[in-house]
């Protein structure tokens, strides 16, 4: 049986199915190169129960198992883009709305420009 977390438990059902889907997805990756749960733990270095979990869509596997199998799976990329800045709509929204009316030129003092 799996460790128990709390964060488990208060996970968002959205997130838990997404979760579920990367498992999937990782596990048909894995598949489609013809490797077993074995082969591709080994070169993950972790056991093959660890992936298994991963691939199950077990929310309490660690981000570095994470991380390993992309990078095993030759798509480190996919988890470097996670949470990008140009992909936060919300927040490029947000920060549109933030921006001024007006721009005015700064203007400048007689000081200033004494050098």
């Amino acid at each position: 049986m799996g460790r128990g977390s709390l964060s488990n438990e208060g996970l968002p059902l959205l997130a838990s199915q997404a979760i579920k889907v990367l498992g999937d997805n990782i596990q048909t990756a894995r598949k489609r190169r013809g490797w077993t749960l074995e082969e591709m733990a080994g070169s993950m270095l972790v056991t093959r129960k660890t992936l298994s979990r991963l691939e199950a869509g077990d929310p309490a596997v660690g981000i570095s198992v994470l991380a390993a199998a992309l990078h095993a799976l030759g798509m480190t990329d996919n988890l470097q883009n996670i949470a990008a800045p140009g992909n936060d709509t919300v927040g490029i929204f947000s920060e549109k709305r933030r921006l001024p009316q007006r721009v005015r030129k700064k203007q400048t003092h007689k000081d200033e420009l004494d050098f």
